[in-house]
């Protein structure tokens, strides 16, 4: 990922200590430059490119919101102030947020999470086989991670974090499901269970009430059924593991379970880009 280039204007010194420390324990930020002087922001402003401004409003001489007016491009921006009724003002020039001093890093984190749900800063869609996998940035602990979706087997929901486990190892990192099923395209993701979302090229067995992925068995509850059966029989390629059997269009949940159970049907691995309707 291209880094972020930040810039902050702001008068208190210790609100620009801080925002400059929150931003060094972040790899993908770059801070080009710190302003306490509106005047002196804006002629550099006007020069340089920056992709994020963090920016007080309440300055002497030239405050925040005329600064922000006077950019014939501006970049994507943070508020910071110590005053709440300048929050309006600050979403009307579609500011990104606004943080309340003093700024806890929770709530900085928050912020830069919203940044990344721009499209700007956020994949629009998945790549063809021939592109960047495309990936998405979440929050664990006190640093941002990047997470391809390619590479994600399932997630597990516990509480307000998420688990994810993929090819290349674990995260857990704070999300809920709902917003993740939200944001992981439908067509190759699908929740199972309310605490669980799976890669749908990714299973290898189904059975009556559960499938196996990544070498592990997970439930699937009975509401999610119908739909599984339904994207499984249109987006996979799959084979029936008993060839006496007659071929059927759509796959079907077996009706029993046995000690050593044999899978309804198991799947060839298509690599993304290479799921096609039958």
């Amino acid at each position: 990922m291209k880094p972020i280039r930040c810039a902050i204007v702001e008068d208190e010194a210790i609100a620009r200590q801080i925002l400059s420390r929150y931003l060094a324990e972040l790899p993908d930020f770059v801070l080009d430059a710190v302003f306490e002087n509106a005047l002196v922001a804006q002629t550099y402003l006007q020069e340089h490119a920056v992709d994020l401004l963090f920016l007080d409003i309440e300055m002497p001489g030239l405050n925040g919101l005329s600064l922000l007016r006077s950019l014939p491009q501006p970049p994507k921006v943070i508020i910071t102030t110590a005053y709440r009724e300048y929050a309006l003002e600050g979403y009307d020039l579609n500011a990104v947020d606004y943080l309340l001093k003093p700024i806890s890093f929770e709530r900085f984190q928050l912020a830069l999470h919203k940044l990344f749900e721009l499209q700007a800063f956020a994949p629009a869609q998945l790549p063809s086989a021939t592109e960047t996998p495309a990936f998405l940035y979440f929050k664990s602990g006190h640093k941002w991670v990047q997470v391809f979706l390619e590479e994600i087997l399932y997630i597990e929901g516990l509480s307000n974090y998420v688990k994810i486990v993929g090819s290349k190892g674990t995260t857990v990192v704070y999300q809920k499901m709902s917003y993740l099923e939200e944001k992981l395209p439908a067509g190759l993701f699908l929740r199972i269970h309310k605490s669980y979302i799976v890669g749908l090229n990714k299973i290898a067995a189904l059975y009556a009430t559960d499938l196996e992925i990544g070498g592990k068995l997970l439930p699937v509850g009975e509401k999610y059924r119908p739909l599984l059966k339904a994207l499984i029989g249109k987006k996979t390629i799959y084979k029936q593991t008993n060839t006496n059997k007659k071929h059927e269009d759509l796959p079907h949940f077996s009706r029993h379970r046995h000690r050593i159970r044999r899978p309804v049907f198991s799947f060839e691995q298509p690599q993304l880009g290479q799921l096609h309707q039958p």
